[in-house]
């Protein structure tokens, strides 16, 4: 199990810093165990790829949107074979992995509303995320960053 201070040496900014103390507990109840190589969308500055690097990945897809991210995450692993950086945006997600759904983990910050699309077989089904949650969903994670960033700045962090 990693701690707190493993993370010290990583270049981040606040927000992304600040999830690493508010979330570190639960990603050793939720994230583990891990897999030998992890994809990991909206990887932030590379927190959660050290996390898995540190718990048995042998390698890390990391998918970054945001540029300010992104140079943290080539700071923190840019030369390190063992990550691969994507430096993109994301504007649809399909995901059908094959026997990697054991260890598949879907973090969100708010809440999000699934609907049945199509039932394939006894065992497949296709889901769609609900679009007019999606726009709210967008808009919370929004003002919830800016709070946070707000109250990290004000508090000197």
């Amino acid at each position: 199990m990693c701690k707190l201070s493993d993370f010290d040496s990583l270049s981040m900014g606040p927000l992304h810093r600040s999830y690493i103390q508010t979330e570190l507990k639960m990603w050793h109840e939720a994230y583990l165990p891990v897999g030998k190589t992890v994809l990991d969308v909206g990887a932030g500055c590379g927190e959660t790829a050290f996390f898995y690097l540190n718990h048995g990945a042998d390698h890390v897809i990391c998918l970054e949107s945001d540029p300010e991210a992104v140079v943290h995450l080539r700071k923190n692993f840019g030369g390190d074979s063992r990550v691969t950086i994507l430096p993109f945006h994301v504007d649809s997600i399909k995901i059908d992995v094959e026997g990697s759904e054991d260890g598949m983990v879907f973090e969100t910050h708010f809440p999000v509303r699934f609907r049945s699309v199509r039932r394939l077989g006894p065992d497949v089904r296709l889901w769609r995320l609900e679009k007019k949650w999606f726009s709210v969903h967008n808009l919370r994670i929004g003002i919830a960053h800016k709070i946070r960033i707000t109250i990290l700045d004000r508090l000197g962090l």
